[in-house]
């Protein structure tokens, strides 16, 4: 009861703490999927946010007095926990991308699942990568590290103190470009072996026109990409410790550049 009866008495500061919690759980993945029930993401969010209000200094957190401004810190709190969890987005687009890649080139381009996630229609590839990564995701405890880098952002960032800048701006550009990058680089292997199949079966026409190169093409671009992903299937231990390295470091410098 005591407790209850003291975050009544700093109802105004438990809502900030919630604002980025909240704007976290329904952007971060996996806390976004659309398999979590909207209420108990709401729940979840209002618990971690009492954890967290329990513990946090009160003589770090800058709160607004008129509405106005108290709206607008809310907000601003909201947008720093989406961020953070945009992030995470972004970081599984690698896989989805890099698997969107190969299904062009393979044959599977119009071959489409639906996203349990999101609910929308996905590339199979790119939908077994992203789910490989999700699997690895939770194998490491990711989402552990996750909930440990929101709790201290407030460290990082106390309430009131958010500042975007040129540099914020910079900083997203530079991922979404890293996305692309990352994605070519995961699926890089892959399009090379089909390239070559592709000149191999461009030979083949020219020297033996009696063959029907499309007959045969279709089964051995399938055959020749999944094949070589069945190669590189011990390679992804590597590649996902790589790129969820990297989304951590990347959470690091978000907060560090929101703070200037």
């Amino acid at each position: 009861m005591a407790f209850t009866n003291y975050v009544f008495q700093h109802i105004d500061l438990f809502f900030l703490v919630f604002g980025r919690v909240a704007g976290f759980f329904l952007t971060a993945v996996p806390f976004s999927s659309r398999n979590f029930l909207l209420q108990a993401k709401i729940w979840l969010a209002a618990l971690f946010s009492y954890l967290i209000f329990m513990v946090y200094p009160r003589n770090t957190a800058a709160v607004s007095g008129d509405l106005i401004g108290y709206l607008l810190q809310f907000g601003g709190e909201f947008l720093i926990g989406a961020i953070m969890g945009f992030l995470t987005q972004i970081t599984f687009a690698i896989f989805q991308f890099a698997g969107q890649m190969m299904d062009m080139q393979i044959g599977f381009g119009i071959v489409n699942v639906i996203d349990p996630q999101y609910g929308i229609q996905v590339p199979i590839l790119g939908n077994f990568k992203n789910l490989l990564a999700l699997l690895f995701f939770l194998a490491i405890n990711g989402h552990h590290y996750l909930l440990l880098a929101l709790e201290r952002s407030y460290d990082f960032l106390p309430i009131g103190n958010i500042h975007i800048s040129g540099g914020f701006y910079s900083f997203i550009f530079s991922l979404a470009g890293e996305m692309f990058i990352s994605a070519l680089k995961i699926a890089l292997p892959v399009l090379g072996a089909l390239f070559i199949a592709d000149l191999a079966m461009g030979i083949i026409a020219r020297t033996v026109p009696q063959m029907n190169v499309f007959l045969v093409g279709l089964p051995l671009k399938i055959g020749v990409g999944l094949g070589m992903l069945m190669l590189m299937m011990p390679l992804f231990i590597w590649i996902f410790y790589w790129i969820f390295t990297g989304l951590f470091e990347d959470l690091n410098r978000l907060l560090i550049i929101m703070r200037r």
